[in-house]
């Protein structure tokens, strides 16, 4: 039924998206981020970025990168905040563009935190063979990449390794689906979960962490292959020179200390683990 209730929210979000004028250009979120789905936080933002660079935005919600990147694809004036993953393989198919990186617990940089509960009495990912994972989306990094990655080093095939594989669709389900019992173990952004479980504390009886893999160049906003080079300069001053008022707000509505400007090549290693995970 939640996941029901999720969906339809989710859909009624791009309606209202979609209801509003045509001329302004999307800023495509998905659930990246803490908060993605308090509209208030997620306009503020994008208002900030429209008043103080004259690009016009309208926020558009959807539930997996895949729409994300098809979204892009097709709206090649669009932004977006996406991952480290899909931004990679969306820059080489689609000349998605890097705009900046957000910076957590003052760094360009996170983990990918494995996740189980305290009763399971197991220390590792690997120790879950035929048990059922929960996993964010099938682009993730830190949801599905790494996990994939860290496996493989240990001559592990994610794809066969587990009975079951729970799509949750965020980070926040997935965790949810591990203290229900509905799965044994799940890998979660560090950023979520540092967040999620400062809110619901008691979570911490029952669930911890057992490995911690990254760090990761952290989730970009990044531009997709319509917008001006000018534009893009006026987007990342807009996003490293906040003022106060506007660092403020962006830290307590994201719990996120500001944006860096990094060339393409900070996503290498991501480029690296995505090779290898095709071989």
């Amino acid at each position: 039924m939640k996941a029901l209730i999720a969906s339809l929210f989710f859909f009624s979000l791009t309606l209202c998206a979609q209801d509003r004028p045509a001329d302004k250009h999307l800023f495509v979120v998905s659930g990246v981020i803490v908060n993605s789905q308090s509209t208030k936080k997620v306009n503020n933002f994008v208002q900030m970025i429209e008043n103080k660079t004259g690009y016009p935005l309208r926020p558009f919600y959807v539930d997996s990168y895949t729409r994300l990147s098809q979204t892009l694809r097709e709206h090649p004036g669009a932004l977006a905040w996406t991952c480290g993953a899909p931004y990679v393989e969306d820059s080489l198919k689609d000349q998605q563009q890097l705009i900046a990186v957000p910076l957590f617990k003052g760094l360009p940089t996170y983990n990918s935190f494995i996740v189980t509960r305290v009763d399971t009495g197991k220390s590792e990912l690997k120790d879950f063979k035929n048990k059922v994972f929960s996993y964010s989306d099938p682009r993730s990094n830190s949801g599905y990449l790494a996990p994939a990655i860290h496996l493989k080093n240990q001559g592990v095939n994610i794809e066969d390794f587990f009975r079951l594989k729970l799509y949750a669709k965020t980070h926040e389900r997935s965790i949810e689906s591990i203290y229900r019992g509905m799965a044994d173990v799940g890998a979660i952004d560090e950023y979520v979960w540092i967040h999620y479980t400062k809110t619901r504390p008691k979570i911490l009886d029952k669930l911890h962490v057992i490995e911690k893999i990254g760090p990761f160049p952290f989730t970009p906003i990044v531009a997709g292959k319509g917008v001006d080079k000018k534009i893009i300069k006026k987007i990342q001053t807009a996003l490293t020179q906040m003022d106060d008022t506007e660092l403020k707000r962006f830290k307590n509505d994201f719990y996120l200390d500001g944006f860096v400007v990094k060339r393409e090549s900070f996503y290498q290693p991501i480029k690296d683990m995505l090779s290898r995970i095709k071989r």
